[in-house]
């Protein structure tokens, strides 16, 4: 996170953003709440995912591969607002900065129900927090 962070700080330009996907900040074994409030004020679009764990807990994920959290066998994705993500916290810290971009969905992985259900969750509550 601190050298993403720091690549993104040293970029002075009114139309240079980046993509969150909190997911992803989990997976390299940051707090993608953490994240986000660092680069809040960057971000253009949103990769919305969610995973879970399917066995072990975040310590176990974060000691994968040396310290780094990466892809691994029990980090599973998942319908979107049912994993470890907190939709509430992102969508209002994105809320507040006057987000108005792109959030696109990733998701599907096990059938397009479990991708329907993914955006009717996201529908609800970007509605929910921007009303």
């Amino acid at each position: 996170m601190d050298v993403f962070v720091d690549l993104v700080s040293r970029i002075d330009s009114p139309i240079f953003g980046v993509q969150f996907d909190p997911s992803n900040a989990i997976a390299a074994g940051e707090d993608p709440l953490e994240l986000l409030e660092k680069v809040k004020h960057r971000v253009i679009s949103m990769g919305a995912s969610d995973r879970y764990l399917a066995n072990g807990t975040i310590e176990d994920l974060r000691a994968q591969e040396g310290g780094t959290a990466g892809y691994v066998s029990f980090f599973k994705h998942g319908v979107i607002g049912k994993g470890l993500n907190d939709y509430d916290a992102i969508f209002t810290t994105l809320k507040g900065v006057g987000f108005s971009g792109w959030v696109s969905i990733e998701d599907g992985v096990d059938g397009m129900e479990q991708m329907i259900e993914s955006a009717n969750f996201l529908k609800r509550k970007i509605n929910e927090i921007w009303a």
